[in-house]
């Protein structure tokens, strides 16, 4: 009898371990992200959102710029990612873009305890044929036209932001050579052609830019 009781009290206890053990290792739930933000979720650079949808609609947006291991003060710019699966349909795209005459204005603040500071950025403007030249942009935050410009490809695959099996092709309104790591502050308003980026599905595009080596 007594070893029939110890077998008994022996397959209670390794229930009861059974019991809690399971209640204690959960499945996670099948949407959790696991190494990568969602694309719309990222506060980070490198990021992307919707544009607005409505004419004159600022965009307000808040980001952080972290410092890069081999650069403390990185270049980045603002701009739009168009994304497709065909090359030429994509290139097609952006050309059409850069020729729409659109018009945004760009304002970006730097956020310190002290208050906010004004960013410069700067934008390529066209001269002659062939020719490029860096402008800065005026203190309205006008920047008329967008212009190519490559984000970085190692931190855009690291986010998520190089789509596999898609191309994308990049375009900016406005950069800076090189921007404190920190926080900072994004308003962006399209005042001409707004159409143009809403048919091509353009999203805003705040990346670092490519650095030839």
């Amino acid at each position: 009898m007594l070893i029939a009781k110890d077998l008994v009290r022996v397959a209670v206890t390794a229930l009861i371990i059974g019991l809690i053990v399971s209640c204690s290792i959960q499945s996670p739930p099948a949407n959790t992200p696991i190494a990568k933000e969602q694309p719309e979720m990222r506060t980070a650079v490198p990021l992307t959102r919707s544009l607005p949808p409505n004419d004159g609609e600022e965009m307000v947006l808040e980001f952080d710029v972290p410092a890069q291991p081999d650069d403390a003060n990185p270049p980045i710019f603002i701009g739009i990612q168009l994304t497709g699966s065909d090359t030429g349909a994509v290139a097609d795209a952006a050309d059409s873009l850069v020729r729409a005459d659109i018009v945004a204005v760009v304002h970006l603040e730097r956020i310190q305890q002290a208050g906010s500071v004004t960013v410069e950025l700067q934008r390529s403007q066209r001269v002659g044929r062939e020719q490029e030249v860096p402008v800065t942009i005026a203190a309205d935050g006008i920047a008329n036209g967008l212009f190519a410009l490559n984000a970085d490809v190692a931190t855009m695959a690291s986010a998520g932001l190089a789509p596999t099996g898609r191309v994308s092709e990049e375009l900016a309104f406005a950069y800076s050579t090189s921007l404190q790591a920190g926080r900072y502050r994004l308003r962006l308003r399209i005042d001409q052609n707004r159409q143009a980026l809403l048919d091509a599905n353009a999203q805003l595009l705040i990346a670092y830019t490519h650095k030839a080596k």
